[in-house]
């Protein structure tokens, strides 16, 4: 990569960039750097041995607003909206991938959770950025980090090195000491859920919440000042509920309603929540999974939350069993517990 050119971006890039052959497995919240210079993230655990399902979040345009180390990019998932930004629908983002590298609009055998994902070919990656590399590579150069990361470790109770970092900061980028920073955080099932119980106390005072896009994010907050948005990420593969299985659809999108009972894999990605109490359609079931594919309500539902919506009736197939459950792949289809907590 430094043989075709040498500039800042590459200066950057490189030192926080790993080869592609050091990649063990595809996780959750992972950055990868296309041949074509584009920043795809990977999403979920379950991906295809030769690709992976996720975003293409920054691509190169010599009209984008952003300055990535001195080349222009253009991102698919915000926008510009008078003096701020806003939220692209997930629906308008998929045609922007589209539109942008109309090869992406190949969906042959895409699986139903991946509906507002698009597929990357590993082999058209040049490298990929490791989270906890990418943190270590960081506090190298931002001051801000060296003083924010051991005081955040201490606050959610795990040792730094289960720490990394994810968004722009995964290949360097931190503007300000007013940029968030994209938290990746490596934790067992119940660590995870010991600290999101911490983080919704922490978020109940007003100065730590984050209100943005016009809502509130329980699992965002302001911590000394600088506001972090948690990742979680499963420290032990054994417990990742949906890493290697099938879905097809048994039935289209339809309403549902239910009470959660159960909300310990709630904030990873993809969310998954046993249900009690449960109408789907016409239909009364005792329990059931409801498996939400998108990461912008992540932590929003916790036990004893009821919420409705609309969704699909999936099969499930893990090495394990094959289930029924309910699947959604975009946070709008659904509402009630997390978002009336603003």
């Amino acid at each position: 990569m430094r043989d075709q050119m040498s500039d800042r971006f590459l200066d950057v890039i490189n030192r926080y960039l790993l080869p592609m052959e050091r990649l063990e497995r595809v996780i959750d919240s992972s950055y990868f750097l296309r041949a074509n210079l584009s920043f795809a993230f990977a999403q979920g655990y379950c991906h295809p041995p030769d690709g992976f399902y996720g975003k293409m979040i920054n691509y190169p345009d010599p009209g984008g607003a952003l300055d990535i180390f001195g080349r222009r990019y253009a991102n698919t998932n915000k926008r510009r909206r008078g003096n701020g930004l806003e939220l692209i629908p997930i629906d308008e983002q998929l045609e922007l991938h589209y539109s942008v590298e109309p090869a992406l609009k190949r969906r042959e055998g895409m699986p139903p959770f991946a509906e507002y994902h698009v597929r990357f070919p590993l082999s058209g990656c040049t490298g990929y950025f490791d989270h906890r590399h990418s943190l270590r590579t960081a506090m190298e150069t931002h001051p801000l980090l060296q003083k924010r990361v051991p005081a955040i470790a201490s606050f959610l109770e795990l040792p730094q090195e289960r720490l990394g970092v994810t968004g722009s900061l995964s290949y360097g980028r931190l503007e300000d000491e007013d940029d968030d920073i994209d938290l990746a955080v490596y934790v067992t099932v119940d660590e995870q859920w010991q600290i999101a119980r911490r983080i919704r106390d922490l978020v109940k005072r007003p100065e730590h919440q984050v209100i943005e896009f016009g809502k509130f994010w329980p699992m965002r907050f302001f911590y000394d000042g600088t506001l972090i948005c948690p990742f979680f990420i499963y420290a032990d593969p054994g417990e990742i509920p949906l890493a290697s299985m099938t879905m097809e659809t048994i039935a289209e999108p339809q309403p549902f309603s239910g009470r959660v009972c159960d909300d310990r894999h709630g904030a990873f990605l993809p969310i998954l929540l046993e249900l009690e109490r449960v109408q789907v359609g016409p239909e009364r079931v005792d329990r059931i999974q409801l498996i939400i594919y998108d990461s912008s309500v992540r932590g929003e539902y916790v036990s004893g939350d009821v919420i409705t919506g609309t969704a699909r009736l999936v099969r499930v197939t893990t090495p394990a069993n094959t289930y029924r459950a309910l699947l959604v792949t975009t946070g709008t289809a659904i509402s009630g517990g997390g978002r009336r907590r603003g």
